[in-house]
């Protein structure tokens, strides 16, 4: 794995963070996301994966297994839910690293 950090979900979430430099794991599903886990778990791991949260619970495993092996996984919400309700304060951060609101609206 060359890159130092990966952005590993559905296509609007990787896509967003592909702006600043991450590589993208675009997956439509849970057994997409486990498999893509794997793959970096398996090869050089990235130093962070900033990773699609609509998959966590079922890809926990695989999470663990990336997070063994050095790497800092981020679970981050793609769109508003009355669970996370710091999403916006995510879009400012991500904001004002990017220089732009490059997330949008979901």
């Amino acid at each position: 794995m060359s890159s130092k950090i990966v952005a590993v979900g559905r296509r609007h979430f990787v896509g967003a963070f592909g702006v600043v430099g991450a590589a993208r794991f675009p997956c439509g599903g849970h057994e997409e996301f486990a498999e893509a886990l794997e793959k970096l778990a398996a090869s050089e791991p990235p130093t962070l994966a900033l990773c699609d949260q609509a998959f966590s619970e079922q890809c926990s495993e695989a999470i663990e297994r990336l997070r063994a092996k050095g790497t800092v996984v981020l679970l981050l919400p793609a769109e508003p839910t009355p669970e996370h309700p710091a999403l916006d304060q995510i879009r400012s951060i991500i904001e004002v690293a990017a220089g732009a609101n490059i997330l949008g609206e979901y």
